[in-house]
């Protein structure tokens, strides 16, 4: 079954964590400010907080944006 996972990035932030704030909606903060880096946090902090593996997750829209839409897979 797929579905959308709407992420609301802040980067540069002192420690890592997430908040989920809605039906498939979250906040992650990262201490990372690269995108390459950031969008491996958020698929890590993602993969760990709902117990699915990170090749689960796709990159729907927003991949160079601090607004990203991932599918579960």
């Amino acid at each position: 079954m797929k579905s959308d996972v709407i992420v609301k990035v802040k980067t540069g932030s002192t420690k890592k964590s997430i908040e989920h704030f809605g039906e498939n909606r979250y906040l992650i903060k990262t201490e990372s400010v690269e995108n390459d880096l950031v969008n491996k946090d958020v698929l890590f902090m993602l993969s760990k907080y709902m117990g699915l593996p990170p090749n689960k997750f796709s990159f729907k829209s927003g991949i160079n944006s601090e607004d990203k839409v991932l599918q579960i897979i």
